[in-house]
Protein backbone atom coordinates (compact mmCIF):
# COMPACT_ATOMS: atom_id res chain seq x y z
CA UNK A 1 0.00 0.00 0.00
CA UNK A 2 1.49 3.48 -1.04
CA UNK A 3 1.98 6.62 1.41
CA UNK A 4 -1.16 8.32 2.40
CA UNK A 5 -0.34 12.08 2.85
CA UNK A 6 -2.25 14.84 2.77
CA UNK A 7 -3.35 16.37 -0.57
CA UNK A 8 -1.19 20.04 0.47
CA UNK A 9 1.59 17.68 -0.49
CA UNK A 10 1.24 17.31 -3.77
CA UNK A 11 3.42 19.95 -4.99
CA UNK A 12 6.39 19.18 -2.83
CA UNK A 13 6.13 15.60 -3.87
CA UNK A 14 6.28 16.59 -7.84
CA UNK A 15 9.07 18.78 -7.15
CA UNK A 16 11.30 15.47 -5.13
CA UNK A 17 10.02 13.16 -7.90
CA UNK A 18 11.38 15.01 -10.56
CA UNK A 19 14.45 16.53 -9.34
CA UNK A 20 15.40 13.20 -7.84
CA UNK A 21 14.19 11.26 -11.60
CA UNK A 22 16.69 13.62 -13.43
CA UNK A 23 19.29 12.86 -11.14
CA UNK A 24 19.61 16.67 -9.79
CA UNK A 25 18.37 16.58 -5.76
CA UNK A 26 20.06 18.48 -4.14
CA UNK A 27 22.17 17.37 -1.43
CA UNK A 28 20.46 20.04 1.09
CA UNK A 29 16.95 20.42 1.00
CA UNK A 30 15.21 23.65 2.93
CA UNK A 31 12.08 22.29 3.66
CA UNK A 32 9.83 25.64 4.23
CA UNK A 33 6.79 25.13 6.42
CA UNK A 34 3.70 26.72 7.72
CA UNK A 35 3.73 26.14 11.68
CA UNK A 36 2.14 22.43 12.03
CA UNK A 37 1.74 21.66 8.27
CA UNK A 38 3.79 18.53 8.10
CA UNK A 39 7.19 19.79 7.33
CA UNK A 40 9.00 16.72 9.59
CA UNK A 41 6.42 14.36 7.94
CA UNK A 42 7.67 15.48 3.94
CA UNK A 43 11.42 15.23 5.55
CA UNK A 44 10.39 11.44 6.50
CA UNK A 45 8.65 10.90 2.80
CA UNK A 46 11.63 12.06 1.32
CA UNK A 47 13.74 9.44 3.49
CA UNK A 48 11.56 7.05 2.03
CA UNK A 49 12.02 8.14 -1.95
CA UNK A 50 15.32 7.85 -1.99
CA UNK A 51 16.16 4.46 0.38
CA UNK A 52 12.59 2.78 -1.26
CA UNK A 53 13.57 -0.66 -2.52
CA UNK A 54 10.44 -0.61 -4.51
CA UNK A 55 12.02 2.01 -7.71
CA UNK A 56 8.64 1.53 -9.74
CA UNK A 57 6.34 3.01 -6.61
CA UNK A 58 8.65 4.72 -4.23
CA UNK A 59 8.08 5.04 -1.49
CA UNK A 60 5.96 2.15 -1.20
CA UNK A 61 5.60 2.22 2.39
CA UNK A 62 6.01 -2.23 2.60
CA UNK A 63 9.94 -2.76 2.26
CA UNK A 64 12.08 -3.09 5.28
CA UNK A 65 13.55 0.62 4.56
CA UNK A 66 9.98 2.52 4.21
CA UNK A 67 9.29 0.73 7.37
CA UNK A 68 12.14 1.21 9.37
CA UNK A 69 12.33 4.66 8.15
CA UNK A 70 8.26 5.23 9.54
CA UNK A 71 9.45 3.87 12.71
CA UNK A 72 12.48 5.64 13.02
CA UNK A 73 14.89 3.20 13.42
CA UNK A 74 16.78 3.12 9.75
CA UNK A 75 20.69 3.03 10.23
CA UNK A 76 21.07 5.32 6.93
CA UNK A 77 18.61 8.49 8.20
CA UNK A 78 19.97 10.25 10.95
CA UNK A 79 17.53 12.91 12.89
CA UNK A 80 19.01 15.56 14.32
CA UNK A 81 16.60 17.81 17.09
CA UNK A 82 17.76 19.39 20.42
CA UNK A 83 18.55 16.90 23.34
CA UNK A 84 17.72 17.08 26.79
CA UNK A 85 16.53 20.38 28.61
CA UNK A 86 18.48 22.45 25.62
CA UNK A 87 16.87 24.09 23.16
CA UNK A 88 19.89 24.93 21.10
CA UNK A 89 21.15 22.24 18.44
CA UNK A 90 24.71 22.03 19.60
CA UNK A 91 28.22 22.13 17.46
CA UNK A 92 29.33 18.68 19.09
CA UNK A 93 25.96 17.07 17.45
CA UNK A 94 26.49 18.39 14.00
CA UNK A 95 30.58 17.05 13.98
CA UNK A 96 29.07 13.73 15.12
CA UNK A 97 26.43 14.02 12.09
CA UNK A 98 29.21 14.87 9.96
CA UNK A 99 31.44 12.12 10.37
CA UNK A 100 28.11 9.38 10.25
CA UNK A 101 27.28 11.08 6.71
CA UNK A 102 30.78 10.39 5.32
CA UNK A 103 30.63 6.79 6.25
CA UNK A 104 29.25 4.19 3.48
CA UNK A 105 25.64 4.03 3.77
CA UNK A 106 24.11 -0.08 4.81
CA UNK A 107 21.72 -0.04 2.14
CA UNK A 108 21.80 0.68 -1.69
CA UNK A 109 20.13 3.95 -1.34
CA UNK A 110 21.13 7.78 0.35
CA UNK A 111 22.51 8.49 3.93
CA UNK A 112 19.91 11.40 5.19
CA UNK A 113 20.00 13.58 7.78
CA UNK A 114 16.08 15.27 8.74
CA UNK A 115 17.32 18.73 11.32
CA UNK A 116 14.24 19.79 12.83
CA UNK A 117 13.74 22.59 13.67
CA UNK A 118 16.70 23.57 11.99
CA UNK A 119 16.54 27.26 13.63
CA UNK A 120 17.42 25.68 16.70
CA UNK A 121 20.63 25.36 15.68
CA UNK A 122 23.24 27.71 16.77
CA UNK A 123 26.06 29.40 15.17
CA UNK A 124 28.61 27.23 15.76
CA UNK A 125 26.41 24.60 14.74
CA UNK A 126 25.05 26.22 11.47
CA UNK A 127 28.69 26.79 10.25
CA UNK A 128 29.81 23.39 10.99
CA UNK A 129 26.65 22.16 8.84
CA UNK A 130 27.94 24.76 5.93
CA UNK A 131 31.19 22.69 5.89
CA UNK A 132 29.39 19.59 5.12
CA UNK A 133 26.88 21.11 2.71
CA UNK A 134 29.79 22.99 0.84
CA UNK A 135 31.64 19.67 0.27
CA UNK A 136 29.19 17.01 0.64
CA UNK A 137 29.63 13.20 0.74
CA UNK A 138 28.18 11.15 -2.18
CA UNK A 139 24.14 10.11 -1.87
CA UNK A 140 23.73 12.17 1.17
CA UNK A 141 20.89 14.57 1.79
CA UNK A 142 20.76 17.33 4.42
CA UNK A 143 16.90 18.19 5.13
CA UNK A 144 16.75 21.56 7.29
CA UNK A 145 12.64 21.75 8.33
CA UNK A 146 11.53 24.91 9.54
CA UNK A 147 8.89 27.34 9.56
CA UNK A 148 11.49 30.05 10.81
CA UNK A 149 13.73 30.37 7.76
CA UNK A 150 15.14 34.00 8.52
CA UNK A 151 16.85 32.93 11.71
CA UNK A 152 19.32 30.40 9.49
CA UNK A 153 22.01 31.47 8.10
CA UNK A 154 22.38 33.51 4.74
CA UNK A 155 24.79 31.26 3.65
CA UNK A 156 23.48 27.99 5.23
CA UNK A 157 20.21 29.34 2.96
CA UNK A 158 21.86 29.81 -0.31
CA UNK A 159 23.46 25.99 -0.27
CA UNK A 160 19.96 24.02 -0.38
CA UNK A 161 16.99 24.55 -2.46
CA UNK A 162 13.99 24.87 -0.77
CA UNK A 163 10.36 23.23 -0.63
CA UNK A 164 7.74 25.17 0.44
CA UNK A 165 4.75 23.61 2.15
CA UNK A 166 1.95 25.99 2.78
CA UNK A 167 -0.84 24.78 5.45
CA UNK A 168 -4.36 24.13 3.98
CA UNK A 169 -7.35 26.12 5.37
CA UNK A 170 -8.17 25.11 8.84
CA UNK A 171 -11.61 23.32 7.16
CA UNK A 172 -9.48 21.16 5.51
CA UNK A 173 -7.28 20.72 8.33
CA UNK A 174 -9.94 19.52 10.29
CA UNK A 175 -11.27 16.99 7.54
CA UNK A 176 -7.57 15.62 7.41
CA UNK A 177 -7.67 15.41 11.66
CA UNK A 178 -10.91 13.73 11.46
CA UNK A 179 -9.99 11.04 9.26
CA UNK A 180 -7.02 10.12 10.82
CA UNK A 181 -7.95 10.35 14.86
CA UNK A 182 -12.10 10.31 14.32
CA UNK A 183 -14.64 12.73 15.11
CA UNK A 184 -14.15 15.87 17.17
CA UNK A 185 -14.26 19.49 17.11
CA UNK A 186 -11.18 19.82 14.68
CA UNK A 187 -12.10 23.36 14.24
CA UNK A 188 -12.14 24.82 17.42
CA UNK A 189 -9.17 22.56 18.45
CA UNK A 190 -7.24 24.44 15.25
CA UNK A 191 -8.26 27.66 16.31
CA UNK A 192 -6.85 27.45 19.79
CA UNK A 193 -3.50 26.99 18.52
CA UNK A 194 -3.08 28.88 15.62
CA UNK A 195 -1.21 26.02 13.89
CA UNK A 196 -1.73 23.16 11.18
CA UNK A 197 -2.99 20.04 11.83
CA UNK A 198 0.41 18.18 12.40
CA UNK A 199 0.96 20.12 15.53
CA UNK A 200 -2.69 18.42 16.84
CA UNK A 201 -1.92 15.10 15.90
CA UNK A 202 -1.62 13.79 19.41
CA UNK A 203 -4.09 16.49 21.37
CA UNK A 204 -7.21 15.76 23.10
CA UNK A 205 -9.22 18.20 20.89
CA UNK A 206 -12.13 18.68 23.31
CA UNK A 207 -9.53 19.85 25.95
CA UNK A 208 -8.11 22.26 23.62
CA UNK A 209 -11.52 23.69 22.95
CA UNK A 210 -12.70 24.17 26.28
CA UNK A 211 -9.53 26.18 26.50
CA UNK A 212 -10.01 27.98 24.02
CA UNK A 213 -13.60 28.90 25.11
CA UNK A 214 -12.71 29.85 28.23
CA UNK A 215 -9.73 32.04 27.51
CA UNK A 216 -12.36 33.79 25.03
CA UNK A 217 -15.17 34.19 27.50
CA UNK A 218 -12.14 35.72 29.33
CA UNK A 219 -11.46 38.37 27.14
CA UNK A 220 -14.97 38.97 26.70
CA UNK A 221 -15.33 39.58 30.58
CA UNK A 222 -12.53 41.64 30.93
CA UNK A 223 -13.35 43.73 27.94
CA UNK A 224 -16.60 44.61 28.86
CA UNK A 225 -15.62 45.34 32.59
CA UNK A 226 -17.49 42.53 34.26
CA UNK A 227 -14.05 40.69 35.41
CA UNK A 228 -10.59 42.58 36.61
CA UNK A 229 -7.16 41.22 35.22
CA UNK A 230 -5.65 40.46 38.50
CA UNK A 231 -8.57 37.90 38.89
CA UNK A 232 -7.35 36.04 35.84
CA UNK A 233 -3.84 36.73 35.59
CA UNK A 234 -2.41 34.44 38.44
CA UNK A 235 -5.12 31.52 36.45
CA UNK A 236 -3.44 32.01 33.30
CA UNK A 237 0.06 32.16 34.21
CA UNK A 238 -0.14 29.02 36.48
CA UNK A 239 -1.38 26.76 33.45
CA UNK A 240 -1.42 26.27 30.07
CA UNK A 241 -0.32 29.91 29.07
CA UNK A 242 1.63 29.05 25.88
CA UNK A 243 -2.23 27.84 24.62
CA UNK A 244 -3.96 30.56 25.80
CA UNK A 245 -1.87 33.09 24.15
CA UNK A 246 -1.76 30.77 20.97
CA UNK A 247 -5.64 31.31 21.22
CA UNK A 248 -5.71 34.59 21.93
CA UNK A 249 -3.18 35.40 19.04
CA UNK A 250 -5.44 33.37 16.48
CA UNK A 251 -8.83 34.97 17.56
CA UNK A 252 -6.76 38.36 17.52
CA UNK A 253 -6.03 37.48 13.66
CA UNK A 254 -9.25 36.16 12.66
CA UNK A 255 -10.86 39.55 13.67
CA UNK A 256 -8.35 41.13 12.06
CA UNK A 257 -8.99 39.45 8.62
CA UNK A 258 -12.62 39.90 9.23
CA UNK A 259 -12.79 43.53 9.75
CA UNK A 260 -10.24 44.27 6.43
CA UNK A 261 -8.34 42.03 3.94
CA UNK A 262 -4.58 42.27 4.09
CA UNK A 263 -4.40 44.60 0.43
CA UNK A 264 -6.39 47.04 2.27
CA UNK A 265 -4.47 47.12 5.21
CA UNK A 266 -0.88 47.06 3.42
CA UNK A 267 -1.69 50.35 1.90
CA UNK A 268 -3.08 52.29 4.82
CA UNK A 269 -0.79 54.79 6.95
CA UNK A 270 -1.28 53.63 10.53
CA UNK A 271 -2.89 56.30 11.07
CA UNK A 272 -5.21 55.42 8.02
CA UNK A 273 -6.87 52.17 10.01
CA UNK A 274 -9.69 52.28 11.88
CA UNK A 275 -9.21 52.26 15.59
CA UNK A 276 -10.37 49.08 16.01
CA UNK A 277 -7.77 47.78 13.96
CA UNK A 278 -4.98 49.52 15.28
CA UNK A 279 -5.83 48.22 18.43
CA UNK A 280 -5.96 44.49 17.33
CA UNK A 281 -2.98 45.25 15.56
CA UNK A 282 -1.69 46.47 18.85
CA UNK A 283 -2.93 43.60 20.93
CA UNK A 284 -1.53 40.85 18.46
CA UNK A 285 1.88 42.46 18.63
CA UNK A 286 2.30 42.52 22.22
CA UNK A 287 0.63 38.77 22.00
CA UNK A 288 3.34 37.94 20.06
CA UNK A 289 6.19 39.75 22.06
CA UNK A 290 4.70 37.91 25.62
CA UNK A 291 4.70 34.34 23.28
CA UNK A 292 8.41 34.57 22.98
CA UNK A 293 9.15 35.84 26.94
CA UNK A 294 6.99 33.29 28.21
CA UNK A 295 10.05 30.48 28.50
CA UNK A 296 11.93 32.94 30.18
CA UNK A 297 12.21 33.81 34.09
CA UNK A 298 9.67 37.11 33.42
CA UNK A 299 6.83 37.50 36.13
CA UNK A 300 4.13 35.57 34.09
CA UNK A 301 1.51 36.57 36.22
CA UNK A 302 2.34 40.50 36.10
CA UNK A 303 2.81 39.70 32.02
CA UNK A 304 -0.53 39.04 32.10
CA UNK A 305 -2.16 41.13 34.19
CA UNK A 306 -0.78 44.08 32.01
CA UNK A 307 -1.55 42.32 28.61
CA UNK A 308 -5.19 42.05 30.12
CA UNK A 309 -5.26 45.27 30.91
CA UNK A 310 -4.20 46.62 27.85
CA UNK A 311 -7.05 44.70 26.36
CA UNK A 312 -9.58 46.55 28.60
CA UNK A 313 -8.79 49.67 28.21
CA UNK A 314 -8.94 48.84 24.14
CA UNK A 315 -11.62 50.10 22.30
CA UNK A 316 -11.97 47.25 20.31
CA UNK A 317 -12.30 45.13 23.90
CA UNK A 318 -15.32 47.55 24.96
CA UNK A 319 -17.01 47.53 22.02
CA UNK A 320 -16.44 43.91 20.19
CA UNK A 321 -15.70 42.24 23.66
CA UNK A 322 -19.32 40.61 23.14
CA UNK A 323 -18.51 38.78 20.11
CA UNK A 324 -15.23 36.44 21.76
Amino acid sequence: MSIVLPSWFDAAFAEVNAAFAAGRLAHGILIHEDPGAGGLELARWIAQRVNCSDASRAPCGECQSCKWIAAGQHPDVTPLSPEGESAQILIQAVRDLAADLALTAHGRGYKVAIVWPAEAMNVFAANALLKTLEEPPARTVVLLVTSQPSRLLATLRSRCSRLRLTGPSRHEAAEYLASARGAGPWEDALAATGSGPFALIDADPAALADLRADTLRTLRDVGSGNVQPPAVADKWARGELSTRLACVESWVTDRILESTSIRDVTHLSGSGLAPNICHLFELSDAVRDMRKLSHTSINKAMAVEALLWRWARSSEGKTSGSRA
